[in-house]
């Protein structure tokens, strides 16, 4: 049976933040319990101010909505694998809803694609269906950009529109090993390594891109006029032609930046980057920002095994906020999944932590940034090969998925207090946390120093499907000073 104390009864409390999460343990159920399993699920998202429904993109090349989240159903919402280069890391990467997609229908997907055989990077816009809101319209795509690739891994493709409503999008380095293919450290080549920045509505003031000769196609999108590349004319300490720049670029020296989202509050940017032979990375992705690779892999130069011969040096690198050595340990793995910072109703005492995870090791950790520095990440728990993170739109629950399909949300083993209501009758404490089926129990003791066993049962209420519970306790007008804790 598991305990927390929640007080003393004619004390008002308040569960407060903190940073120590030692004795919080956690454990993964399925989010949506009845759902059939998914087939390699690689991103979770919602279209903006919804919170009925969820979509779940499928590496193969089909978007699945979850609807009525409260009794929910599946749908296959899009289907183009045949259109998908399903293969490795290859496939559909990335999901973003407009965030006009209430009146314009529109969504993008990065996904990777074959143009004559030649496998190809692909950004397009689509439209949902005009009759039916849970369907998309697949004959609407429009694409982007379509771009040549020569390896079917470090494709990255994860897309978020930011606070300023541009959309970012994440390029790996082309794929390989070791930098082989060279594209780290130039932006006057290709739209790999790095995050990209376009406007796709074209606002005014908004620039052209440059032409580029190794892509088929980059059009039906503008470059904001404040990129960071606009107009460079020399970059790690090379002239460049700025004419030739690829001036979509928002930071760059990024090897395999998988997964990446903002935060709500602060409006940062996290990304999760997957490393080579030796580090894994977790980074603060600023304007303008060069993040090392090649030259760097996290902190280490040069990174052992890496190519790096005739590669521009990196000028002024950023520092990974986190990072972590490849291995079996405890804060450790082999291929890191970026997260989200936790900004839900249900757990206080995680307001604004960073979490996310590693694909190999199959660890979900939690770490506090504070603009500097960040904290030595906790291990939240184990879980089977986590490939993306979202929320419940509902209370901002963290969700993942797993590669072998699963669906999860994170909930804590130790029922957690989230309000208390006192009055001349009745205590109510409101709180989430448990096995959700269960009881929780509300027991008091005039002795705080009781054994717990001596402790007697003074309410108890289930805990409902999400593991929220509340429990009412009477309370006489001249009742002894009592202790009290929620117990499963």
């Amino acid at each position: 049976m598991r305990h927390f104390l929640i007080g003393f009864l004619l004390v008002s409390a308040v569960c407060a933040r903190s940073q120590n999460l030692e004795n919080y343990s956690w454990t993964n159920i399925a989010a949506f319990p009845g759902l059939p399993s998914l087939t390699s699920p690689v991103c979770i998202t919602s279209p903006p101010g919804e919170t009925n429904r969820l979509f779940i993109c499928e590496h193969n090349g089909k978007i699945v909505v979850i609807t009525n989240l409260a009794a929910p159903n599946l749908t296959l919402f899009m289907d183009i694998s045949k259109r998908v280069a399903w293969d490795v890391e290859a496939g559909l990467c990335g999901l973003a809803f407009h965030p006009g997609f209430a009146t314009n229908g529109y969504f993008y997907v990065f996904y990777t694609g074959r143009t004559n055989l030649a496998l190809c990077d692909i950004l397009s816009r689509f439209q949902v269906s005009a009759t039916n809101a849970n369907q998309a319209d697949t004959n609407t795509e429009t694409p982007l950009f379509v771009q040549l690739d020569r390896a079917e891994n470090h494709d990255a493709g994860d897309l978020h529109f930011g606070p300023d409503g541009y959309l970012y999008v994440a390029v790996g380095d082309e794929g390989n090993e070791d930098n082989t293919l060279h594209n780290a450290q130039y932006i006057n080549s290709n739209l790999f390594s790095g995050i990209l920045r376009i406007d796709v509505d074209k606002r005014p003031g908004s620039l052209s891109p440059n032409p580029d000769a190794t892509a088929l196609i980059t059009t039906n999108y503008a470059i904001p006029p404040d990129n960071p590349c606009v107009g460079a004319t020399s970059f790690d300490g090379l002239t460049v032609d700025p004419a030739q720049v690829r001036t979509e670029f928002w930071a760059v020296g990024l090897r395999n930046p998988w997964r990446f989202s903002f935060d709500p509050v602060s409006g940062l940017l996290y990304c999760g980057d997957v490393g080579q032979n030796t580090i894994e990375e977790v980074d603060i992705i600023a304007k303008g920002g060069n993040y090392g690779w090649a030259t760097y892999e996290g902190t280490l130069t040069p990174p052992p095994g890496v190519d790096t011969n005739g590669q521009p040096v990196a000028e002024n690198a950023i520092p990974p906020i986190i990072q972590y050595n490849h291995g079996t340990g405890t804060n450790q793995g082999n291929a890191v999944i970026g997260g989200l910072v936790y900004r839900g109703s249900r757990f206080p005492e995680l307001e604004g932590a960073y979490v996310f995870g590693d694909w190999s090791s199959s660890r979900l950790w939690a770490s506090f940034y504070d603009g500097t520095n960040a904290t030595t990440p906790l291990l939240l728990m184990n879980a089977s090969s986590p490939t993306a993170f979202g929320t419940d739109p509902r209370n901002g629950d963290i969700l993942y998925t797993d590669y072998r399909g699963g669906l999860n949300r994170l909930l804590s083993l130790t029922p957690t207090i989230t309000s208390i209501t006192l009055s001349s009758t009745n205590i109510i404490v409101g709180g989430a946390g448990g096995v959700p089926g269960l009881p929780v129990e509300l027991l008091g003791s005039t002795n705080l120093l009781l054994p717990i066993t001596g402790w007697t049962q003074q309410a108890s209420s289930s805990l409902d499907a999400l593991a929220n519970f509340n429990i009412t306790n009477t309370v006489a007008p001249n009742a002894l000073q009592m202790f009290y804790r929620v117990a499963q």
